[in-house]
């Protein structure tokens, strides 16, 4: 039964990525996944660190954070475009993900790197956001798909991520407008494994870095997360400590 929702949520994912742009509902994931809506919710959760609203959401603003960068697109356009019916809602979720909203977000990617850098800046303008660089490592024999990166206040993934993004397998990632304080970046995937005894079918591999302190005016230094397989432990745990 493990094996088998793990492979759903693997496959629910993927369907997510393709298809972020409909109205998709957890009871459409769950029936996709051919489970129960709360065991789905459940699973789904310990596998990824996060509920699949939140997951999906994530998507769909990686998505409008690259349209709001490289497109024309107005904010009502990108909102329709990945999969929401009212704008309001957009702007409000995407600020709250990303700590701005959506028309700061594409003036500061337009902005000259100089005027926003600073130094210039009147006294009593707002700090300039602070993103903070990284990369996920995956193990050289796993094979890991999507991957979940999220910015938590305690070495575990419990609550709402105060930033979080999805990558399509392990790789460099940004988190935008990093709040101060101090934070533990922290990653889930799942891997489909080698294939051999035990390891074979997917496996949640995790991976965490912290913690690290955010404060006005200082840059975040890049950060590495290197996955690793989850033992049962750690995922009744929620731990993704590294």
């Amino acid at each position: 039964m493990e094996t088998a929702i793990t492979r759903a949520v693997v496959h629910v994912i993927a369907d997510m990525h393709h298809n972020f742009r409909e109205n998709l509902t957890i009871d459409d994931m769950a029936q996709a996944a051919g489970f129960s809506r709360f065991h789905f919710t459940r699973e789904f959760t310990n596998l990824t660190g996060v509920s699949p609203r939140r997951f999906l959401r994530a998507i769909r603003f990686e998505e409008a954070k690259r349209l709001l960068s490289d497109s024309r697109l107005n904010v009502a356009e990108i909102s329709h475009t990945v999969g929401y019916s009212s704008v309001g809602t957009f702007s409000s979720c995407f600020k709250s993900c990303t700590g701005i909203t959506p028309s700061a977000y594409r003036r500061l990617r337009s902005a000259d790197p100089l005027t926003a850098a600073g130094p210039r800046r009147g006294r009593g303008a707002p700090p300039s956001p602070t993103p903070l660089h990284g990369h996920v490592q995956a193990p050289a024999t796993d094979r890991s798909g999507f991957v979940f990166v999220g910015l938590f206040p305690a070495p575990f993934p419990q609550g709402h991520p105060v930033r979080c993004t999805v990558l399509p397998r392990p790789g460099a990632f940004v988190l935008d407008d990093v709040p101060t304080g101090s934070w533990h970046v922290l990653a889930r995937s799942v891997t489909q494994g080698t294939g051999e005894g035990r390891q074979a079918g997917p496996t949640p591999v995790v991976g965490g870095f912290g913690p690290i302190t955010a404060s006005a005016g200082r840059a975040l230094e890049p950060v590495v997360i290197r996955l690793h397989r989850a033992n049962r432990a750690a995922l009744r745990l929620c731990s993704m400590t590294g």
